[in-house]
């Protein structure tokens, strides 16, 4: 049991991780996107870390939802959305404290600092959604 168990683990995160990497393109190119049409004004960084945040979010709900953890969420929409979004605004509030902290107190480049939240958020929202918002009942 324990085997189908960790077969099952290892492709659910594996596919978890591809949806991350999918809504982490999402989320960079938007983040890019809006610094520059920001004229790079490092003090608006917060507000394009967010459009970010919200496209990559909205890409990650529905594919792990319909993918990753193939939940039914017929019926269930706003509630499990809602989960999803609360799991991913824990994982804002780290991102933002890491990019900022980062980007504006080391002068590191704001795409580093990025990478380093990725890395540190992708844990935290793992666990959250695959216990809370898609725990199978």
């Amino acid at each position: 049991m324990n085997k189908l168990f960790e077969k099952i683990m290892g492709i659910e995160i594996i596919r978890y991780g591809l949806v991350g990497a999918v809504s982490t393109v999402i989320d960079y190119a938007i983040l890019n996107i809006a610094s520059y049409l920001m004229a790079g004004d490092p003090t608006k960084l917060w507000l394009a870390t967010a459009f970010g945040f919200a496209g990559g979010l909205t890409n990650g709900y529905y594919m792990n939802s319909r993918w990753t953890f193939k939940y039914n969420t017929k019926g269930q929409e706003p509630r499990k959305f809602s989960q999803f979004a609360v799991v991913s605004l824990v994982g804002l509030g780290l991102t933002e404290l890491i990019v900022l902290t980062f980007a504006n107190s080391y002068q590191l480049d704001k795409n580093v600092a990025k990478l380093i939240a990725v890395v540190v958020v992708f844990f935290w929202n793992y666990f959250g959604n695959k216990l809370w918002t898609f725990k199978k009942s």
